[in-house]
């Protein structure tokens, strides 16, 4: 079913050029349609696609607002840039249109040709936000990095993959960079803190997945609407495992050279709670609350599993390449 809603807030007036390419990755990710406009003083965002997706995407907007809100330090960076002069040429970027003007501030114009020379150095601004230890992605949304054999970086995966008896040899790890999919866990991570008054929020946890999935994850993410394809005991949700054996062992389909995929994931947990079958959402926290729980797991004192149900909510940080 088809819908469109209309996003009215005065903080979208101050949101960063990094905050407009998330808008503009979210029309790949969930398959909407994202408009901005000014209407009189105001600046709306207008979603059109499925109900599903617009509801999705409007989340994740509501969770860039509250950001741009808490942060009052952006609207002075933002003071003679604003919002519509981000996107425009951006917009242009994606579609490959290989010059154009733009009015700032009633004069002048940028010509976007090449792009990262055009709107004040957003490749910069976007590589800076990024963790310190990724390559740089050269204005590249996704990049995939092989880690060095022997690498700290390297042993540490390692040594999480082989935290139990699974004892495969490893073909390779690769570090997934996926700067829209980082910015929008990282917006998740800083609400759940503030929602939930303590920072113990996050888990390092594995997904094994078949060949035919790997791309779109490193490129859109985990995806909960998979859920069910391999059973939902606990929920509808995405499920992350707690040890990579019963990942492998379970959901790691071997491709024609018989190489397995499994991914560590950066997974919000958050405040959890029992899960069962055919849950939607997490519970309240509350009778008729509209507080939910931020994930469910199998069993409260000795978790060997969880899921979530808010894709932003999992980072797919490294993919294991085994056999």
């Amino acid at each position: 079913m088809l819908m469109s809603i209309s996003i009215r807030d005065p903080a979208i007036a101050y949101f960063t050029k990094e905050d407009v390419e998330m808008l503009i990755g979210m029309q790949r990710e969930f398959t909407v349609s994202v408009q901005l406009e000014r209407k009189n003083q105001d600046s709306v965002i207008t979603l059109e696609g499925l109900t599903r997706d617009v509801h999705s995407a409007e989340r994740r907007i509501q969770d860039m607002i509250r950001k741009v809100e808490r942060n009052e330090n952006q609207r002075c960076h933002l003071k003679n840039f604003d919002m519509l002069t981000n996107y425009e040429p951006e917009q242009a970027y994606q579609k490959r249109q290989p010059s154009g003007r733009i009015s700032i501030n009633k004069g002048g114009h940028v010509n976007f040709l090449p792009m990262k020379m055009t709107i004040g150095g957003l490749q910069d601004a976007a590589q800076s936000s990024l963790p310190s230890h990724w390559e740089d992605m050269k204005g590249k949304p996704v990049v995939l990095v092989k880690l060095r054999v022997g690498s700290k970086e390297y042993a540490e995966v390692v040594k999480k993959f082989r935290r139990t008896s699974l004892s495969s040899n490893i073909i390779e790890i690769e570090r997934v960079q996926n700067r829209a999919l980082w910015k929008n866990y990282m917006i998740k991570k800083e609400e759940l803190e503030d929602k939930n008054k303590h920072k113990n929020n996050e888990k390092r946890l594995f997904h094994g997945t078949g060949p035919d999935n790997t791309d779109q994850i490193n490129h859109h993410g985990f995806n909960r609407s998979f859920a069910g394809i391999h059973g939902a005991m606990y929920g509808n949700g995405t499920y992350f495992a707690v040890d990579p054996s019963y990942a492998a062992r379970g959901y790691s389909k071997s491709d024609i050279n018989g190489h397995k995929y499994i991914y560590l994931a950066r997974v919000l947990v958050g405040d959890f709670t029992q899960g069962k079958q055919g849950f939607p959402v997490p519970p309240p926290k509350s009778f008729n609350s509209a507080d939910l729980y931020n994930s469910v797991t199998d069993n409260i004192n000795n978790p060997s599993m969880f899921v979530i149900f808010n894709d932003v909510q999992a980072y797919p940080e490294y993919l294991i390449t085994f056999k």
